[in-house]
């Protein structure tokens, strides 16, 4: 599995679409701060995108992805000072079966939104969810460089719309799809990607994160690590740290320990099998390792309220 695909895994990637919003001008709708990273397709005519803390409205057309991963407040308008009310008190008295529509606004120009979410384990945070930014726009004109994301849109606006039987599960497929698609495009089109992105898209430093993600279990050291993929210790170790913002050795353990959590939340391993899965010669190495990096024991996470 590739390295990003093994991440979104491990912090239990979800998402899914709330309701289709079919407005007229004038019209505005303001999202406040949330738990999950919200995101807008805009299916057909054009809005605005205002953000606290950003000096200019955006503009947006249809075909364009805008999405928010830290859940960061923002309102879409018809207008760049336009009117924005409460995204709860637009929907309300409205049926949000199928995914609506939900309508709003004046006898003006039209536009139609798609309006979902992707959420993440915030209790075990990976740094690639960190270093996305509070906001990533994907342009609709740029759909032939990314046809796949296009593709995953187009087919989300098809489910939401026809509603059959299956749809929801379909639909939460495809925002999983979209969050894939939408991560690869930030990549390919930001020049210097922060932290863990540009790991990932560095040729020798994303070949080090996948032999440690292939095989945890290893006994990997700085030499063996700096070998494989031809670089000198001094000089992987530097790029390392500079890319991901941890050692290549702290990087390593952190994984270690997201992948034991995962194993002991979801497996019947048992802790000396789950130890040696991670590469820890004794049980009580990993254990002591494990309570040091999430604060209890392997036995009682095991044993934690959301796992009974």
């Amino acid at each position: 599995m590739d390295v990003l695909s093994d991440i979104l895994r491990s912090v239990h990637l979800g998402g899914g679409v709330y309701f289709r919003c079919e407005f007229s001008a004038p019209w505005g709708m303001e999202i406040k701060p949330t738990e999950v990273a919200e995101f807008h397709i805009i299916v057909r005519g054009n809005c605005w995108l205002r953000m606290p803390g950003r000096s200019a409205p955006i503009a947006l057309q249809g075909g364009d992805l805008v999405a928010f991963p830290h859940g960061a407040a923002h309102s879409l308008v018809d207008a760049p000072e336009g009117v924005a009310l409460p995204a709860e008190e637009i929907v309300q008295g409205q049926s949000l079966d199928h995914y609506g529509p939900v309508t709003y606004g004046g006898s003006g120009l039209p536009a139609t939104v798609l309006c979902g979410y992707f959420q993440f384990d915030r209790d075990h945070p990976h740094p690639l969810v960190a270093a996305l930014p509070s906001l990533i726009h994907i342009r609709g004109t740029d759909s032939y460089d990314f046809a796949w994301l296009q593709t995953a849109i187009n087919f989300m606006i098809h489910e939401t719309k026809t509603a059959k039987p299956g749809s929801e599960a379909v639909v939460n497929r495809l925002a999983e799809v979209l969050f894939v698609q939408m991560v690869r495009a930030h990549i390919a089109q930001t020049e210097a990607p922060p932290g863990m992105l540009a790991a990932i898209a560095d040729k020798p430093i994303g070949a080090a994160l996948q032999l440690m993600h292939q095989a945890p279990q290893q006994p990997w050291s700085l030499a063996s690590l700096a070998q494989r993929i031809g670089m000198s210790r001094s000089a992987f170790a530097a790029r390392f740290n500079q890319l991901v913002g941890q050692t290549p050795m702290q990087y390593l353990t952190f994984w270690r320990m997201q992948k034991a959590r995962e194993w002991l939340s979801e497996s019947r391993l048992g802790t000396a099998a789950i130890a040696e899965q991670v590469g820890y010669q004794s049980e009580a190495a990993f254990s002591k390792a494990f309570k040091k990096a999430v604060g209890m024991g392997p036995g009682a996470y095991r044993r934690g309220p959301s796992r009974k």
